[in-house]
C-alpha cells in the first residue's frame, strides 16, 4: 500500500486541499459543499449525521476522434496542445493567370460605399425628432373636489382673470350667495358656446363655502341642526380686490358637476373667444329652499360681493404665455418637418448612391463554354452536389493529441470543428451566367467557377487553379458527443470515462455511453498553401465525391497533359515523365519532393484507404477504395524506381 498525505487549509467558506495528486479546492457550508479535485472533477456533496449524497457535475464534452490503428507521433503529455490546421490567406492564393481578375475583384470589393454615410445621416435626422424639446402647455384648470385642500383655502391667485385671459370673457355671470343664513358670495361664469359653468368664490372664502356645502348636504336629514350650524358659519367678508378662486365646474345642459379635465377639453374647443364684458345677473342659489326676499338680497349683495372683472396684468401675462406657446409649437412643427424631410431625402439619396455604388462594385463574368469546358463544369457541379447530400459536414480547424484517454472516451486526439454548408451560391458582387457551387465555411468560402476556384475570406478574394487543386479522401472513426446525424454509420460504442479494457469506469456516476461513427475525410490542398480538412457524416458520399472528382475530372486533365508532354520515343526501361507526373499527383507531392516526403505521403494515403478503414461500407465503395489503393501502390513504385 503506497503512502499518501493530505492537509487542508480553511479560510471562511473556502478550503484548499493539498495531496500527492495536487491541489484541490472546495467552497460551501457544513452539510453542502462544492469540491473540485486536482484532476478536474467537480462534484457536490450534501448531507449530515453520516448520510451524504454526492453528485459529479458534468464537464463540457470535447469533440473526440479515435485513431485505433494509427498511433500518435506526439510525445505523451498530461493535457493536450492544440495544433491549428494552417491555411493560406486569400491574398496568398493567387495564380498568375488569374492575377488581374483577382486584383480587379479586390479593388472593387474594397471600394468605399458613401451610401452608409447618407444612411447614418438619415438615422441621425430621424433621431433628432425624438430629441426636440417638448412644447410647454398651458396649465390645466385646478382640480376642485370637496372637501377642499389647504391650497385651495390659501389661494391668492385671481383665477377668474386667468380663466378670461385664456378663454375670453364669459357670456354671463350670475352672482348668488351660498346661503342667506351664511352669506358667501358665489359667482358663476357661463360659457354658453360649450355649455360649461365655472363657479367662483372670493379668495379667503373657500373654507366658508365648504362648510355651507357640507351643511346643505345634511339639511334634508337634520333640518333644525343644519339651521343652527348655518348661523355659526364663519362670516366671509372679502376685500374688493381679493380675486376669485374656482370651486366647481357644471355642465349647463344637465346641471351636473363635471371634472376639471372635461371642463378644460370643452373650454379649449371655444370657437371664438369673446372680448365684450359679460352680462351680470343677480339671484340666489337654486338649491336653497329658504329663498331670501328681494329686499334682503338687494340689501346684502352690494355690501358682500366684490367686483368680478378681469385683471389686465393677468390677461397680458396669459396672452404672452399663449403667444410663446403658439410660437414654440410653430417652431417645433417646422423643425420636425425639416428633420423629417431631411431624413427622407438623405435616405432616398443613400438608396440612389447605394444602387450606383453596387453597379460600380459589381463584376460581371459571362462564360461561353465549349463542350469540354461545359463537361468539366458539370462534373464540378455533380461532385459538389454529392457532397451537399451529406446531412452534416464539418471543417476541422484544429487537432491536438492527448494522453488523458480515460477522461476522453479513449480518444488519442481532440479536434475543434465547425459546421459548414455546401450549396449553389454566387460570390458577392459577382454576376455570372452559369451556376456556381459554394463551400461556405463561415469566415471563408470557396466558389467553383468554370475557369478557376475563388477563395474568399476577410481579406478579399484569391484564386486557385483547377490544375493545382488536389482532393484526398479517407475515413476515420469519430467519438460523437453531440447529436448523431441521420445518415451517419455507427460502428461501435464507448464510454465517456473508459477503462483500459474498454469498459465503463464505475467511479463516475454520470458516465454515459457514446457512439463511435465512421466519417468521411476530405483534404483540399494546393501548392500555394491551401489546406482545408473536412469531415462528412456520410462516408459514401465523400468517397463518391472524391472518385467523381478524380476519375471524371483529373483523369481527363492528366490524359490531356500526357498527350501534350509525352515524349516521341519513351524508354521502356524507365518510367516516362508523364508517368512520374501522374504518380506525383496521385500521391499529392510536389515535383521536388524528397524520398522521405514521398514515403510519408504514401503511408498517409495507404492508411486512409486501408481495407480495415472501409470494412463497414458498401461493397461498391470497398471496390473503389481497393482500386484507389492499387493506384497508390503503382504510383509509389513508379516514384521509387525513378528515384
Amino acid at each position: 500500500m503506497g503512502f499518501f498525505f493530505r492537509r487542508s487549509t480553511r479560510a471562511g467558506p473556502f478550503r484548499l486541499n493539498f495531496s500527492k495528486s495536487g491541489i484541490g479546492a472546495s467552497v460551501g457550508v457544513k452539510g453542502a459543499r462544492l469540491t473540485m479535485t486536482p484532476r478536474g472533477t467537480t462534484y457536490v456533496t450534501v448531507g449530515s449525521h453520516g448520510f451524504y449524497y454526492r453528485e459529479a457535475l458534468p464537464n463540457r464534452d470535447d469533440i473526440r476522434r479515435v485513431h485505433p490503428t494509427v498511433p500518435t507521433t506526439k510525445p505523451p503529455q498530461v493535457g493536450s496542445t492544440e495544433d491549428t490546421i494552417s491555411n493560406a490567406g486569400s491574398l496568398d492564393l493567387v495564380e498568375s493567370s488569374s492575377e488581374r481578375l483577382i486584383q480587379q475583384l479586390n479593388e472593387r470589393a474594397n471600394m468605399s460605399n458613401p451610401a452608409w454615410i447618407l444612411y447614418v445621416a438619415a438615422v441621425m435626422s430621424l433621431a433628432g425628432l425624438a430629441m426636440l424639446p417638448d412644447v410647454p402647455n398651458l396649465p390645466n384648470l385646478p382640480e376642485v373636489t370637496p372637501p377642499f385642500s389647504t391650497e385651495r383655502s390659501a389661494n391668492t391667485v385671481d383665477e377668474y382673470s386667468a380663466l378670461t385671459a385664456r378663454y375670453g370673457e364669459p357670456n354671463s355671470i350670475l352672482f348668488t350667495e351660498a346661503d342667506p343664513l351664511a352669506p358667501v358670495p358665489v359667482g358663476t361664469a357661463h360659457y354658453s358656446a360649450v355649455h360649461v359653468k365655472v363657479v367662483f368664490v372670493p379668495n379667503g372664502c373657500v373654507n366658508a363655502y365648504s362648510q355651507v356645502i357640507r351643511i346643505l348636504a345634511d339639511r334634508s336629514r337634520y333640518a333644525a341642526l343644519a339651521k343652527r350650524e348655518m348661523k355659526r358659519v364663519t362670516q366671509c367678508v372679502p376685500s374688493p380686490n381679493s380675486g376669485w378662486s374656482i370651486v366647481g365646474y357644471i355642465d349647463s345642459t344637465e346641471n351636473s358637476a363635471i371634472s376639471a379635465d372635461i371642463a378644460t377639453v370643452r373650454l379649449d374647443a371655444i370657437p371664438v373667444r369673446q372680448s365684450a364684458p359679460p352680462m351680470i345677473e343677480l339671484g340666489n342659489d337654486p338649491g336653497n329652499k329658504q329663498q331670501p326676499s328681494s329686499r334682503t338680497l338687494t340689501k346684502k349683495q352690494p355690501q358682500t360681493r366684490p367686483e368680478m372683472k378681469s385683471n389686465d396684468q393677468s390677461r397680458l401675462a396669459a396672452e404672452q404665455m399663449r403667444r410663446d406657446i403658439k410660437g414654440a409649437e410653430t417652431r417645433t412643427l417646422y423643425s420636425k418637418t425639416a428633420l423629417l424631410l431631411a431624413g427622407l431625402g438623405l435616405f432616398i439619396a443613400g438608396v440612389i448612391a447605394h444602387k450606383k455604388n453596387t453597379e460600380k462594385r459589381e463584376s460581371r463574368l459571362f462564360y461561353e463554354l465549349d463542350e469540354p469546358e461545359q463537361q468539366k463544369h458539370n462534373v464540378v457541379q455533380q461532385s459538389l452536389g454529392l457532397l451537399s447530400k451529406c446531412h452534416r459536414t464539418w471543417r476541422i480547424e484544429a487537432e491536438s493529441a492527448t494522453s488523458d484517454w480515460k477522461r476522453n472516451a479513449g480518444a488519442s486526439s481532440l479536434v475543434r470543428r465547425t459546421i459548414i454548408a455546401v450549396s449553389n451560391l454566387s460570390p458577392p458582387r459577382i454576376e455570372t451566367n452559369v451556376p456556381v457551387s459554394c463551400v461556405n465555411m463561415g469566415r471563408s468560402q470557396m466558389y467553383f467557377l468554370p475557369d478557376t476556384i475563388l477563395y474568399r475570406d476577410g481579406r478579399g478574394y484569391g484564386a486557385i487553379a483547377y490544375s493545382d487543386f488536389r482532393v484526398a479522401q479517407g475515413f476515420t472513426r469519430f467519438i460523437e458527443s453531440e447529436e448523431v446525424p441521420s445518415d451517419a454509420t455507427v460502428v461501435d460504442h464507448t464510454w465517456r470515462y473508459v477503462n483500459k479494457n474498454g469498459g465503463p469506469d464505475r467511479r463516475f456516476n454520470d458516465n454515459r455511453q457514446l457512439p463511435v461513427l465512421q466519417l468521411g475525410v476530405l483534404d483540399f490542398t494546393s501548392s500555394k498553401g491551401l489546406h482545408i480538412q473536412l469531415n462528412t457524416s456520410n462516408p459514401q458520399q465523400s468517397l463518391a465525391f472524391a472518385d467523381c472528382w478524380r476519375t471524371l475530372f483529373q483523369c481527363s486533365r492528366e490524359s490531356q497533359e500526357q498527350r501534350e508532354h509525352s515524349p516521341p520515343h519513351p524508354q521502356r526501361t524507365e518510367p516516362s515523365s508523364s508517368q512520374t507526373t501522374m504518380a506525383r499527383k496521385i500521391l499529392g507531392v510536389g515535383d521536388h519532393a524528397s524520398a522521405a516526403e514521398i514515403s510519408a505521403a504514401y503511408r498517409h494515403l495507404a492508411q486512409m484507404y486501408h481495407p480495415d478503414k472501409v470494412a463497414g461500407l458498401a461493397p461498391e465503395f470497398q471496390a473503389l477504395a481497393d482500386q484507389r489503393m492499387r493506384e497508390i501502390n503503382a504510383a509509389y513504385e513508379v516514384l521509387k524506381q525513378n528515384g
